[in-house]
């Protein structure tokens, strides 16, 4: 994961058993991804968690977009199974 989306994404074992998360949240990256992949906009987002910092949830989404949707599916959908 680069270093700048670190800021915004956690990856901690003894949160959700280190499922990737937005930055101070229990809310899955993978979550995110199944709403975009929904349709669901940043904005549509950012009223379904409005505690959320905005800015978050709007560098997830950019990077998932330039990282490619299933690309970060298949990355962390097969790191989890191997456990």
């Amino acid at each position: 994961m680069p270093k700048a989306l670190r800021k915004y994404v956690n990856i901690n074992p003894e949160i959700l058993g280190g499922t990737p998360v937005i930055a101070g949240t229990r809310i899955t990256v993978a979550r995110v991804v199944s709403l975009i992949k929904q349709g669901h906009t940043p904005s549509d987002l950012q009223k379904d968690y409005p505690w959320v910092d905005a800015k978050k949830i709007q560098y997830v989404i950019a990077y998932l977009m330039k990282a490619g949707l299933d690309a970060f599916e298949k990355t962390y959908k097969t790191s989890a199974s191997s456990r």
